[in-house]
């Protein structure tokens, strides 16, 4: 049998398939990725990885969205479900207030974080592999569970309700996803993309676990910013807009009319980042917190570590029991 007949056996034994050798191309050089189709095999790394098509993300409630440079993938050795990652350059402006942040997508970033977090349960779990032109492919293992966004979505109940019964908990979670943040800052590393889309509640253990590295920022203080979006939205249980807050029904005419436009996020001028004016039971250190992520700040945060040191004393002062 020639090698394609070989792996024609194995793909139908792996996935029921009935392929033809003709069908399918062993790929070695990703540079082309936009020409792997599913049933190709990548390889790389001393292994192959068949294709099965294309990994997708949805955002804010809109249909999932393609991302054609990373592929759903079977490590046809071990039989593991892998995400791979091909070498895709993107560049685009982000706003925080008044200031323009180069965002850039950087693999060799990637593929160092994940060789700094091997075995640390924070981070989602991978390893770089050089195809044949040297492109850093990240071959991730794959994680079930819920993003957070989904998760704080699921929680049905009234806010206030929420804030006593579940999101003490949450929070101290999310003080250990914090602390993750922290040690690629200590490493001269950032994570460059975080979304609350990007921790994934691991199904099986509750873990929650930091996924995407590949975005790339030339001023550290993008993640901590970033993190703001996080507790906001965790806090607030969802995006509040001064839009919803004003036509709703949800909130007084008192709280409507306390709104001013410096109670906006930096990142998002629509969305109300100072959400203790719409919930008064939100103590005041975690208040303080959100406050440091408005479009105006009246304190600053100098880098993760006195964010972390000051969520820590919130915890331990306003959550502890």
């Amino acid at each position: 049998m020639t090698e394609k007949e070989e792996l024609v056996v194995r793909i139908k034994d792996l996935t029921g398939w009935d392929v033809k050798p003709q069908r399918f191309k062993i790929v070695t050089d990703t540079s082309q990725w936009m020409d792997i189709i599913r049933g190709d095999i990548i390889r790389i790394g001393g292994k192959d990885f068949l294709v099965k098509g294309n990994m997708s993300e949805t955002r804010f409630g809109i249909d999932d969205q393609p991302k054609y440079w990373v592929f759903n993938t079977i490590d046809m050795e071990t039989k593991k479900e892998k995400i791979l990652k091909m070498v895709f350059h993107e560049e685009f402006t982000a706003h925080i207030g008044i200031l323009k942040i180069r965002c850039y997508r950087s693999p060799e970033k990637e593929a160092e974080v994940l060789a700094l977090v091997r075995g640390n349960p924070r981070f989602m779990q991978g390893i770089a592999h050089y195809d044949d032109m040297n492109n850093a492919v990240r071959a991730i293992d794959f994680i079930r569970g819920i993003t957070m966004f989904n998760y704080i979505y699921t929680i049905n109940k009234p806010h206030e309700q929420f804030f006593y019964e579940d999101l003490p908990d949450i929070l101290r979670k999310l003080y250990d996803s914090f602390l993750g943040i922290q040690l690629l800052h200590e490493n001269k590393l950032c994570h460059g993309d975080i979304r609350n889309d990007h921790i994934i509640i691991e199904r099986s253990t509750g873990e929650y676990k930091w996924i995407d590295f590949d975005l790339k920022q030339d001023v550290s203080d993008f993640d901590t910013w970033s993190m703001g979006n996080i507790l906001s939205y965790t806090v607030g249980k969802g995006i509040k807009t001064f839009g919803q807050i004003i036509k709703g029904n949800d909130f007084s005419d008192e709280v409507k009319n306390s709104l001013e436009p410096s109670d906006s996020s930096a990142f998002h001028n629509y969305r109300v980042m100072n959400i203790s004016k719409l919930y008064p039971y939100i103590p005041p250190k975690l208040s303080k917190i959100l406050q440091h992520f408005t479009i105006n700040p009246k304190e600053y945060y100098s880098g993760i570590e006195e964010f972390c040191d000051q969520y820590w004393d919130m915890l331990e002062t306003e959550f502890s029991n």
